[in-house]
């Protein structure tokens, strides 16, 4: 077992990964585990578990079964299904796969997985392998051409596209509700923690965990450090409590992230 991922993602995935071998025999070469659980930042209960499959085959036929595998999974088994052709032709080619969604396999989606972002994290990604009735567990050696160039255009264009418009959708939902109205953890969390990973890329080429990321934000707008520390907190599973006031606060901070990419 490969001490670089936590002993419940390891577990959890080795006993899907020998699942998925008996419903679908020889379909996936290789499980590559991208996203929180590769960078030592995943938290149970909060927190799925996202694996590119490495396919040797379409797995077309093999849908049904995988689809139930999926969604029985707890936490969520997300990912994508790509052949080692498509993986090296990169996510400007390759515009729809085989994905699950919060475990929810969908036959042919755009978007979600298909980005610069994944290929990126493929190349520190862990690596699975069945061998027998076990999973042998090592870091990834892939590399792909276009990676660093291609992940600081996405993140650009998901900033001033994507968040712009969730920034918009935001200050409407808060418009007119009182400063100290309680606002869902998981809003703040999500608008205070996911453009500032975005605005790293474009600055370092990394892709950095959302406890990463807020370190790195913190830095750059410390006016903005103890709403991130909290939604860390929070996401770590040290419940806090938040506000309009927050939300507000995490509106500008998107904002900001927004202006960043537009420079």
């Amino acid at each position: 077992m490969n001490d670089q991922l936590p002993p419940a993602v390891a577990d959890a995935l080795t006993e899907f990964l020998l699942e998925q071998r008996r419903r679908a025999p020889g379909l996936v070469s290789r499980a590559v585990v991208t996203g929180s659980a590769a960078t030592g930042d995943w938290h149970p209960g909060v927190s799925d578990i996202d694996v590119v499959f490495v396919v040797t085959r379409d797995p077309v036929n093999d849908l049904p079964a995988l689809a139930e595998l999926h969604a029985a999974s707890d936490p969520h088994i997300d990912g994508v299904y790509l052949t080692e052709s498509e993986l090296a032709r990169g996510p400007e080619v390759v515009q729809t796969a085989p994905q699950v969604v919060e475990g929810v396999l969908v036959s042919q989606l755009e978007g979600a997985q298909l980005s610069w972002i994944t290929w990126r994290e493929l190349e520190s990604g862990v690596q699975g392998v069945v061998d027998g009735g076990d999973v042998i567990w090592t870091p990834v050696a892939d590399r792909y051409a276009g990676t660093g160039e291609g992940v600081v255009a996405f993140s650009r264009q998901n900033l001033l596209d994507y968040w712009q418009r969730i920034g918009e959708s935001l200050e409407q939902e808060l418009s007119g509700r009182e400063e100290g109205s309680p606002l869902r953890p998981e809003t703040v969390r999500w608008v205070a923690l996911g453009p500032i990973r975005l605005v790293a890329t474009i600055e370092t080429g990394e892709v950095l965990s959302k406890t990463a990321a807020a370190d790195y934000a913190a830095e750059r707008w410390p006016e903005h450090a103890e709403l991130l520390q909290r939604a860390v907190r929070d996401r770590a599973g040290d419940r806090q409590e938040f506000t309009v006031r927050d939300g507000r606060q995490a509106l500008e901070l998107l904002r900001a992230c927004v202006d960043v990419a537009a420079e």
